[in-house]
């Protein structure tokens, strides 16, 4: 067991070295794109321009804030699935 996750740990983390530079862009141009939103959100909302259907659009499950911070996730979720593969029935 220990050998195999030792083995899995060195996939992800050559993974993570050989792509380290588009990761690094495309996390800076999500987190600068999560910040827009939430600053047009908050403009909105403090010019009293924003209304249920603007809010929903930006906050709601498909809204467009969620997705973005959703994204920042994602490359952590497959390196996860890497080291702790799933078996059938949830068995490991």
């Amino acid at each position: 067991m220990g050998d195999s996750i030792d083995k899995r740990m060195d996939v992800v983390e050559r993974l993570t070295n050989l792509f380290r530079f588009e990761r690094m862009v495309y996390l800076g141009i999500t987190i600068i794109s999560l910040i827009m939103l939430l600053a047009s959100g908050v403009s909105l909302l403090i010019k009293g321009e924003a209304g249920s259907a603007e809010l929903s659009l930006l906050f709601g499950s498909s809204g467009t804030i969620t997705y973005t911070a959703g994204r920042l996730l994602f490359m952590w979720n497959e390196a996860l699935k890497r080291l702790m593969p799933m078996t059938e029935a949830g068995s490991e």
